[in-house]
């Protein structure tokens, strides 16, 4: 059982070192040095009060996800000519 545990350690050990050079890889985000004006985000405060923009981001992010995988699958299960 320990050599099992040794084995899969070591695989996930190389698949995260090849992660992480491919993420070393991209280039850092353009967005990191914007800065907002004050006036603007006290602006999106009284918005964000009426209109929950965070929560309506984070549904949408987990939708277009969830629709991703969902192509991606069937994309998959295409090629494998298991559907049609």
């Amino acid at each position: 059982m320990d050599a099992l545990k040794s084995i899969w350690n070591s695989i996930t050990d190389v698949v995260d070192d090849i992660v992480n050079a491919i993420v070393f890889l991209l280039p850092d985000s353009p967005f990191k040095d914007v800065e907002i004006p004050a006036e603007v985000q006290q602006i999106f405060g009284y918005v964000n009060y009426f209109v929950p923009v965070g929560a309506m981001l984070s549904i949408g992010t987990g939708w277009l996800a969830a629709i991703g995988i969902y192509y991606l699958y069937q994309t998959i299960l295409r090629w494998a000519k298991t559907i049609k």
